[in-house]
């Protein structure tokens, strides 16, 4: 990298348009040269390796109101894995140059009065910095960022499945943590992106039958995969609502009805449309659990009368802490998450395909060859 232009995908407008106007993003983002600041106490040079487009990097660039919060220009990008290049002065820890590590997204104030940071939760507090948001990230060939982030590789791990670890972290978080789930359950996911996705097959792998939802747009990428995979896939949309799809009766590949009485033992919901939020939890047996993983646009309408009633449990996840980290890495490394069948590999010169790809639900998993 030394006698090479590092370069960087960078956020600048604030544009809004509509996800089918993909290549539009341009308006929105653009190829920069970086220089690198000078390391500071408590930082590392690190060299970007492997780089995901998350779901949120997507809504970044779509300007949706919910990231209208970050600074632009801003170099995005939070899902890698990275080599160390040089370390900061002072540094007294373990890195080394040349180490891989995987940076944890959300980075805690660490005071000693901070409840999340003191439990070792910086995903839960409420000062927290976002690599990628709050200061340059993943998308340039080169970062600086907080020692603290980096998570080490574990045996095994392929830096290519780093990319992908700390949003498996989310999934990781969400099921061991949320969801309770037993064999012989049905869990219904909503919503087949990555995290829907990640969702299904954790929730499969923990003994559950899984069915998996998408629109019309999804049979042929997002929902085939899933297939492929032994989920069921279900087809929503506004002719054909879930609700009246689990009525009917949705089946499996065995042609048992999945479900019962229109009813399932858990959702799990990675849409973020607040409207599928706002029917799905309907779909859900008295006194069992909704979990969100998504978040959304506006505010959800939902129908808290329904929800005492059936006295549902409703629960939210939010990001991940660096357990979550290392289970996620073992989860690759065991194949228990099969990494290979989600990704769909990119050269950085064509990151602006990748990301109309991801925009336009035409990959499971975009992940950018940085160097």
């Amino acid at each position: 990298m030394n006698n090479k232009t590092i370069k960087g995908f960078s956020l600048n407008g604030t544009e809004r348009f509509h996800p089918g106007d993909a290549d539009a993003v341009k308006k929105n983002t653009s190829i920069v040269e970086m220089e690198m600041p000078e390391l500071k106490e408590g930082e590392i040079l690190a060299e970007t390796l492997y780089t995901a487009i998350c779901g949120s990097d997507v809504s970044a660039c779509l300007s949706k109101p919910n990231f209208d919060w970050i600074e632009r220009p801003r170099v995005i990008g939070h899902e890698t894995s990275a080599k160390v290049l040089k370390l900061g002065p002072g540094y007294r820890g373990k890195l080394k140059p040349g180490d891989l590590f995987i940076p944890v997204a959300q980075l805690g104030c660490q005071k000693e009065d901070c409840p999340g940071c003191r439990s070792g939760k910086w995903n839960l507090c409420p000062d927290k910095t976002i690599l990628g948001y709050h200061r340059n990230g993943a998308f340039g060939q080169q970062m600086v960022l907080e020692a603290d982030r980096a998570v080490p590789f574990i045996e095994g791990l392929d830096p290519v499945f780093g990319a992908i670890v700390e949003p498996l972290s989310v999934v990781v978080n969400a099921i061991y943590s949320k969801c309770n789930i037993k064999p012989g359950m049905d869990v219904l996911v909503t919503g087949c992106g990555i995290m829907g996705l990640m969702a299904a097959e954790l929730a499969r792998a923990a003994g559950a039958r899984v069915a998996i939802t998408g629109i019309e747009q999804d049979w042929n990428v997002r929902l085939k995969a899933a297939r492929e995979r032994g989920i069921i896939t279900v087809v929503v949309s506004p002719k054909n609502p879930l609700l009246s799809l689990l009525e009917k009766g949705i089946r499996d590949q065995d042609g048992r009805t999945f479900g019962a009485k229109g009813k399932v033992d858990l959702l799990i919901e990675c849409s973020g449309i607040p409207q599928v939020l706002a029917e799905a939890i309907c779909a859900v047996r008295p006194e069992h659990d909704v979990c969100l993983i998504a978040t959304y646009p506006s505010k959800v309408e939902l129908d808290a009368t329904h929800i005492t009633r059936q006295s549902l449990n409703i629960k939210g996840v939010m990001g991940s802490h660096k357990d979550n980290f290392l289970v996620a890495q073992k989860l690759l490394v065991q194949k228990v998450f099969p990494a290979e069948h989600y990704i769909n590999l990119y050269e950085f010169e064509n990151i602006n395909q990748a990301f109309a790809d991801s925009i336009k639900a035409q990959t499971t998993k975009a992940v950018v060859k940085m160097n």
